[in-house]
């Protein structure tokens, strides 16, 4: 809970890869009310191709998030490609702005035709 309590501004502004737009007291909460159950197989998270660039008192970083449940053959993944604006205000570093977007699987875009 601390650790959202620091990274997110309080003037966050956060699109979900649902697309819904959500605050810092709405991320608290659900960091606050955890998981309705514990997942039988768990998921693991990974950052992948991160980039970092830094304009004075702000920077943006992009990245690859890959979630991945199971392993081996039975291992499902799925991806977001997310992208954070960090505000560096008396010193600390505050994310105030984050956009999720939820890449599709191999062959969905295919169905979508």
């Amino acid at each position: 809970m601390a650790a959202h309590e620091r990274f997110w501004a309080d003037d966050l502004i956060y699109t979900r890869s649902t697309g819904v737009r959500v605050g810092k007291p709405q991320i608290l909460e659900n960091a606050r009310s955890g998981p309705t159950a514990t997942a039988a197989v768990p998921t693991t998270y990974s950052a992948q191709d991160i980039r970092i660039q830094q304009y004075g008192d702000a920077a943006v970083v992009a990245f690859r998030l890959v979630g991945t449940t199971g392993s081996g053959e039975q291992a499902t993944a799925l991806q977001f490609l997310n992208t954070g604006t960090f505000v560096r205000r008396n010193g600390e570093w505050r994310a105030v702005a984050w956009q999720s977007t939820r890449v599709p699987q191999a062959g969905a875009e295919q169905d979508a035709k």
